[in-house]
């Protein structure tokens, strides 16, 4: 918020708007019981919120972006000029330390991507004593993400004989098979390049703890439901969160 003589000037930016919503997605998804193989596919339920979450928390992030470009001076981008969008964007700040966290943010997109875009997975499921087997992942590649892209993001050739993962991340890039492990790794993305994006000045988040309610907590820290999911399927609270 700014000041001038006609008064108070405000700019929209609906980034903190999206975690409250995110907090109580997150508490439903942890009632979610965990599928009884580790290597299963995730329940429905889980499914559900956990693909709700990583388009959430991507409009999260992209919704800081607008606004750290909104004020960007030296960013006056053209409706065809590439630096309108997120990761072209950050990629035009032409700072090498960002180039790891834009690697990471780049699978994030590509699983964003795959749920928004609801990419066409066919595989194979086989039951062996009453447990389901997946195999022989392809991909609708006729209207879909290009075998360039893909190459670049997914591990193996396709058709695949188990789950499709990304390189980096090991991120679950089938929709149907996203679950809370995805959603932490996301979490956790998003929340490291906020953190070096404002630690590089190029993005000022403020306030820069903030808080959500969350179970019986009225006030409870945003960043810390990142550990609360690990810690769903890790049967401990992880530190690094």
């Amino acid at each position: 918020m700014k000041r001038n003589k006609r008064g108070e000037i405000y700019i929209s930016c609906l980034a903190s708007n999206y975690k409250q919503p995110i907090a109580v997605l997150v508490e439903r998804l942890l009632t979610v019981q965990l599928s009884d193989s580790p290597d299963g596919k995730p329940r429905e339920p889980e499914v559900d919120y956990a693909t709700t979450l990583v388009v959430m928390l991507v409009l999260q992030f992209e919704a800081w972006v607008s606004r750290a470009r909104h004020f960007d001076g030296g960013v006056q981008a053209a409706n065809s000029d590439k630096k309108k969008y997120v990761l072209p964007w950050i990629e035009s700040l032409n700072d090498p330390s960002l180039k790891p966290i834009i690697s990471r943010l780049e699978e994030i997109y590509f699983l964003r991507d795959a749920i928004v875009h609801n990419h066409i997975w066919t595989y194979t499921q086989s039951w062996v004593q009453g447990s389901a087997h997946y195999s022989n992942f392809d991909l609708d590649r006729t209207w879909q993400s290009s075998p360039k892209k893909l190459s670049n993001i997914v591990k193996g050739k396709l058709p695949l004989p188990s789950f499709p993962r990304t390189k980096l991340l090991n991120l679950m890039v089938v929709p149907g098979f996203v679950g809370r492990k995805d959603v932490a790794i996301v979490f956790k993305t998003v929340k490291d390049a906020l953190k070096l994006l404002d630690e590089l000045g190029h993005l000022k988040i403020a306030p820069k703890i903030s808080y959500v309610r969350f179970g019986e907590k009225l006030s409870f820290p945003f960043w810390s439901l990142i550990g609360k999911i690990q810690k769903s399927f890790l049967g401990k609270l992880r530190t690094d969160a």
